[in-house]
């Protein structure tokens, strides 16, 4: 797979309001022999936005069996897709690293209620334009400060996702209900995934992952690393670093 073995493939599921820009450093501290695949969303960078979903789920599904990756990497609500793949039978093979996914904390915290009300994402779109607010976003969220045109092309993301009403309205408690079943009925399904958090992340913390293991009964099936110095966004702010962690990940015998 590394060093000679031939192509090693990542299939990267993004989180909301994901853009190709946020790999771009990282690629280029990637060695030949891995292909880094930016999975792509309905409704994200403009593209048309999916009926339901469904449908979505069905492009996503469709993308990795065209891929074949060797690794899915999924981070925030890249996770929740993940495991909806899953919970329908795709990937069941396939190694899955979560970073720091957005997952049963869906019904925990306040902001993915309020976002399902028409005026609250608009004025949440309204907010996240403004140059002020991206400033304050940096500073807070990010580990150290992203070039100016990362920091564009990043809040770019977010202003040509148009899927995010969809996901807000389709990501819901019933949906994790739903997903507690299937999972429960296919237990493969959460086989061969393991999950990093970022020490410094202040958008997702791990409480998520105590809250989806008590929901799926999970023990300690999947294994937790947490890396000291990065935040959420490790491939902007720590590029070479991710690059290497995940290069690492794919020479490991289990691929994980």
């Amino acid at each position: 797979m590394i060093g000679g073995m031939g192509l090693a493939r990542v299939g990267f599921l993004g989180g909301n309001g994901h853009s190709a820009a946020r790999l771009a450093a990282a690629r280029g501290f990637l060695p030949r022999q891995v292909d880094l695949v930016d999975t792509p969303y309905p409704g994200f960078e403009g593209r048309p936005r999916a009926a339901s979903l469904d449908e979505l789920l069905d492009t996503v599904a469709g993308h990795l069996r065209t891929t074949s990756p060797s690794l899915i990497y999924a981070t925030g609500i890249g996770g929740l897709l993940t495991l909806c793949l899953r919970s329908r039978g795709e990937q069941l093979q396939t190694p899955v690293i979560l970073q720091a996914p957005v997952l049963w904390g869906l019904e925990h915290r306040w902001m993915p209620r309020v976002m399902r009300l028409g005026p609250a994402r608009f004025a949440l779109e309204q907010v996240f334009a403004a140059p002020a607010f991206q400033r304050r976003f940096a500073r807070k969220y990010f580990t150290r400060p992203p070039a100016p045109a990362m920091l564009t092309a990043f809040f770019d993301g977010y202003a040509r996702c148009s899927a995010a009403p969809d996901l807000f309205a389709w990501l819901t408690p019933a949906l994790l209900r739903r997903l507690e079943g299937e999972l429960a009925s296919r237990p493969e399904a959460l086989g061969r995934i393991r999950v990093w958090w970022g020490g410094r992340d202040r958008v997702v913390t791990p409480r998520e992952l105590e809250w989806t293991a008590s929901a799926l009964r999970l023990g300690g099936r999947w294994p937790l690393r947490v890396v000291p110095e990065w935040g959420h966004y490790p491939m902007i702010d720590e590029p070479e670093a991710w690059a290497g962690a995940l290069v690492r990940a794919l020479a490991a015998a289990d691929g994980v």
